[in-house]
Formats: C-alpha cells, sequence, structure tokens
C-alpha cells in the first residue's frame, strides 16, 4: 500500500526540520565540549592533583549527562554522526549506548586498558589515574564519578530547574508592596520634590493588561506570570498614560489574547501617536488570520477622529533563533517552537498597511550578528527561502554596526556585530521593514543557557564597574502602567513605585522624581554593589554570573529587604 499525501508530506517536513534541528543542537553540543575542553573543565575542577588527568574524562562525562538533557533518545545518535573521527568514536558509541554515567565510565575506562600501549595523551592520563586507585579500575571509575559529583553538575532536570527559578520569580512578585517596599516608599514620600518641569513628557511610558505567554522559550527572561488583574480599570490608566507621553508600548509576555485592549487604547489615547504593541507572531496562522489581526490594528488607527494628532501602530515581532527553534515536542516529533511561516503571514501583510503601521522584527544577538550571516544563514535565511517560496524576492536596504566591540560567544575574537538592518520586499518597495538585535539578559529561562550560545555584555560590565556607564548607556527606569495598578520600572519590572489606583499619579510621579534607587539604577551608580554585599554575601556569585550591566543592577535589587537597605544607604550618602 502506498503512502497517503498527506503522511508523504509530514515526513518531506520533517525531514527539512531535522536539517535546521540537527545542525542547531550540533553546535551546541560541541561548543560546550570546546568550551569544557579548552581549559572550562579544568577551571571548575579548581586545585585538585589529578585535575590534568581528570578534565578529558570528565568533559565527555559532561558531553553524556548534556545530551541526555538536552536530546531526545531517537536524535542522539544522528546528532553524533558528524563527530566520528577515528580517534573519538569509541567516545560517539559511548555516549550513545551507555545507559548510566557509570558504564559510561566504565566503558572508557576499559577501552584505554585494552588499547595497544602508546596511545594518545588521554592514555597517558588514564594509566595515571589508574596507577593512583593502585591499579584498581573498579575504585577509578568510583573516583571519577566522585569527582564528577564534586562539580554539582546535572543534579535535577530542566523541568526541574526551570520549577525552581519559576518559584523564586513568584516570590519576587509577591514581595511588590510588601512591608519592605511599602517601609521604602515611606522614606522617599519624606524627601523634598523638586517639583516637575514645566511641560515635561516622558519620552515613553509602558502599558502591560496581564503577564503570560503560552510559549516557553529557552531564553526568555519570564517563567511565573501574575495572575490576571480582576479588578482592572483600563479607561482611567489610558486616562494617565495618554497625559504624560506620546509614545506607548504595550507589552506583557505575549499579548495575543488581549489585543482588545490594544485596540481599545488606541482609541482612547488621544495625544498618543506611536502605539508599540510586542507580540511572539504564534497569532498568524494563517494568511486569513494574519489579515484579520493586522487589520484591526489599522481600523483602530483610521477610526481616530480626524482631528486627533496622526497616529501609527510599531508592530514589534520576536523572530529570533529562540523563537523559531526546531524543537522535539511530547510524540518525538519536530516541530518549530513558532513557525517561519507565521512570521512570513505578518511580512506578507503589513505592507499593505504601511500608511497605519511599521513592522519591526526583534532579533537577539548570536554568533551570527558578526558578519553578514545573520541575513544570510539562520532564522533569517529561513525568512527569506519562506517568502521566495511564495514568490517574494527580498531586498536588504540597509545594514547598521553596533557602537562598540563585542565578543564572539565561540570563537572568544572580538569585532561589531550587525545590530540593525531594513528590508523590503520587491512587491512592496515604499513599505520597509525593520530588523534590531539586542542581548539576552541572563535571568529568567535564560539563566540556564549554555555560555555560547548568545552575545554577552560582559565587557561592557567590566567598564560600568571600572569607569562608570559609557555616553549613552542608562538603566532604563521609564515607567510601566499594570492594569492590576502596580507602576514598575521599564529595566526591572520588579522595582514597584506603588499602586496608582490606590496612590493616585501624581504621588507616583514624584516617588520617580525623588527616588535615590531608580536614579542609581538609572546611571549604573558603582556604589549599589557595595551597599549590597553589605547585606548579602553573595556578590561575587552575581558578578560572576552577571551577562551584562543590566543583567547585575537587575539581579541585585531583586530582592524587597534590600531594596529598602539600598534606599536607607543612598539617602544617608546624600544621593
Amino acid at each position: 500500500m502506498s503512502a497517503s499525501p498527506e503522511s508523504v508530506l509530514q515526513d518531506a517536513q520533517q525531514q527539512t526540520l531535522l536539517g535546521i534541528y540537527l545542525p542547531a543542537i550540533r553546535q551546541r553540543f560541541k561548543a560546550e565540549v570546546n568550551r569544557l575542553s579548552r581549559g572550562g573543565m579544568l577551571q571548575l575542577l579548581g586545585p585538585r592533583a589529578d585535575g590534568d588527568d581528570l578534565a578529558f574524562l570528565l568533559t565527555y562525562l559532561y558531553a553524556w549527562h548534556w545530551l541526555r538533557q538536552h536530546v531526545a533518545e531517537d536524535y542522539r545518535e544522528a546528532v553524533l554522526a558528524a563527530f566520528r573521527a577515528p580517534e573519538r568514536l569509541f567516545l560517539m558509541r559511548l555516549l550513545v549506548q551507555a545507559k548510566t554515567a557509570r558504564e559510561f565510565v566504565d566503558g572508557y575506562v576499559q577501552h584505554w586498558l585494552q588499547a595497544p600501549p602508546g596511545g594518545p595523551v588521554q592514555q597517558a592520563q588514564l594509566l595515571r589515574l589508574l596507577q593512583g586507585q593502585g591499579g584498581d579500575p573498579a575504585a577509578l571509575s568510583q573516583h571519577v564519578l566522585e569527582a564528577w559529583r564534586s562539580l554539582g553538575l546535572f543534579t535535577e532536570t530542566i523541568k526541574v530547574a526551570y520549577a525552581g527559578l519559576a518559584r523564586q520569580e513568584r516570590d519576587r512578585y509577591g514581595d511588590m508592596l510588601s512591608d519592605p517596599d511599602l517601609e521604602r516608599l515611606a522614606l522617599v514620600d519624606d524627601l523634598p520634590d523638586p517639583g516637575p518641569r514645566q511641560g515635561q513628557r516622558f519620552a515613553k511610558l509602558g502599558i502591560i493588561p496581564a503577564m503570560g505567554c503560552p510559549q516557553t522559550c529557552r531564553h526568555c527572561m519570564f517563567i511565573w506570570r501574575p495572575l490576571k488583574p480582576t479588578d482592572a480599570d483600563p479607561q482611567r490608566i489610558y486616562s494617565i498614560v495618554e497625559g504624560l507621553t506620546d509614545n506607548v508600548l504595550f507589552t506583557g509576555g505575549d499579548l495575543t489574547k488581549h489585543m482588545d485592549a490594544f485596540y481599545d487604547g488606541i482609541r482612547a489615547m488621544r495625544h498618543v501617536t506611536t502605539f508599540a504593541i510586542l507580540l511572539n507572531g504564534d497569532f498568524a496562522n494563517d494568511p486569513e488570520t494574519t489579515e484579520r489581526v493586522i487589520g484591526a490594528m489599522a481600523a483602530a488607527i483610521e477610526g481616530r477622529p480626524a482631528h486627533w494628532p496622526k497616529a501609527r501602530v510599531l508592530l514589534q515581532i520576536s523572530f529570533d533563533e529562540f523563537h523559531q527553534e526546531v524543537i522535539v515536542d511530547k510524540h518525538g516529533r519536530l516541530k518549530e517552537r513558532i513557525p517561519v511561516a507565521k512570521i512570513a503571514n505578518i511580512v506578507e501583510c503589513a505592507p499593505r498597511y504601511a500608511d497605519q503601521l511599521q513592522l519591526a522584527l526583534l532579533h537577539k544577538q548570536t554568533g551570527l550578528n558578526f558578519s553578514m550571516d545573520v541575513l544570510q544563514k539562520g532564522v533569517f535565511a529561513r525568512l527569506a527561502a519562506e517568502l521566495g517560496a511564495r514568490g517574494h524576492q527580498v531586498q536588504v536596504l540597509s545594514t547598521a554596526p553596533s557602537g562598540r566591540l563585542k565578543t564572539h560567544p565561540l570563537t572568544g575574537e572580538r569585532g561589531k556585530i550587525l545590530k540593525d538592518a531594513s528590508f523590503v520586499l520587491a512587491a512592496h518597495p515604499d513599505a520597509p521593514i525593520l530588523m534590531t538585535s539586542s542581548t539576552i539578559d541572563g535571568y529568567g529561562r535564560a539563566e540556564l543557557m549554555e555560555e555560547g550560545e548568545t552575545v554577552k555584555e560582559r565587557e561592557l560590565l567590566q567598564q560600568v564597574l571600572t569607569q562608570g556607564a559609557p555616553a549613552g548607556e542608562s538603566f532604563d527606569i521609564d515607567l510601566m502602567f499594570w492594569f492590576n495598578g502596580w507602576v514598575t520600572l521599564f529595566n526591572a519590572v520588579h522595582m514597584c513605585l506603588g499602586d496608582v489606583y490606590r496612590d493616585g499619579v501624581d504621588r507616583i510621579l514624584a516617588r520617580q522624581r525623588k527616588d535615590p534607587l531608580s536614579h542609581a539604577l538609572h546611571r549604573f551608580d558603582r556604589r549599589l554593589p557595595e551597599l549590597y554585599a553589605e547585606v548579602r554575601p553573595d556578590l561575587e556569585q552575581l558578578l560572576e554570573k552577571a551577562t551584562g550591566p543590566h543583567h547585575l543592577f537587575h539581579t541585585l535589587t531583586e530582592d524587597a529587604e534590600v531594596r529598602l537597605h539600598m534606599t536607607r544607604r543612598l539617602i544617608a550618602l546624600g544621593s
């Protein structure tokens, strides 16, 4: 019996996805092995006499655990098929076939004991380790496993690790406006107020109808989401915000389920002229649905009274190697987390509404950004291919590099990255689409990402800590207005200046003007790490983990008691 056309199509799709999945997972695997074999494992082992001899074996024991953590069993052999150099063939076989860590170590030991003498350095290392255990292979395996356990790696599954991070995040939200925060805000209220500058307006403000996203992207900074507010007063929020700014960002993870709030905001906020919204693109299931959603945005703009200022939507769509990552589902099938075809639906539709809407793709920086590869490989190339299959030609109009050098996460080389680009579809030459990239801060799920996956800002962090922030670099303390009443900071949604329903907007704004901690964050005040260390013992660990200045200063202020202490000390120091 011949296969049905549907099953043939599904198999073809699986092969296409396999061609994306395998190179991506292989790169992650290779990067981790290279990192550890080039000194990373020695650093983890610390000052122990047999560290040099253990490092290679423990690197591949790490690889054995990594494969079981990140790669479904059915795909492990295919992932390792690219690493079958003769001298490593036995290792690849062990990585696939060993059922336990002990079995892997035993197999490694026996391989070199059975190999002819005079082999490579790894055999000599093994024999020295064996001699240290009195020539007993079983004792050696136990010694190796004890050394491994001392590293504390892979002690829990990714699912359990995410759950732990979610509990920490839930606790942070639970601390919002708890007693320490209320005490802190009372201190701020008692400070003299210079008063607002006449006619002062914010460059932008944020509105958060609710926090939520059905996706579980590996790089997401949010895991646990606060419950949807039950006593929201959106019209009051709109009235407050439009009196303070011309530019509004609607955000909160993904707002696909809250689009009515966005449309209502467009119709309600007369003085706002730019309505930005951040979506993950998952709504664009087909061209008809995409047309309906984007058309509704345009209709909301067109429905504003003619005598109001002209407004426009800035539609920001998350688009990168993580949102569009190919993963294995619970049935063992490959799938795109958010299919590139959905992003193509948006790119195809948006130019028809260029008068009402600007489309921008938001991209997270990886090693591809260090050359034109970011536009010729990876997710952008997949998008161009999808659009090409639909008869569209993609034309890149412009590219712009970052303002400073960054370090390639895989090679360690320094260079400028391609940060911004614009492109058009040939059929719509007057409707440019923007693409801009940014780094991933290492909190939320991103805390568990591998070292080589994304671009870090560690050099900028060192500059901030030793010389101060360079011109143009700051921690964003513009305000986010939540439908539940919270008012928080753009770069730190855990930093709450009060409940606008209870406290009123004038008090919130006065706090923003007066709060010494907010302003210390804004300028990356180098005293904040010192103040943190006065009440918490883990500053060195935070500095070591920090992926950049924004990440560090975010983590320094995540605890309500620490925020209270810092505020007291800054007031005492006259800041």
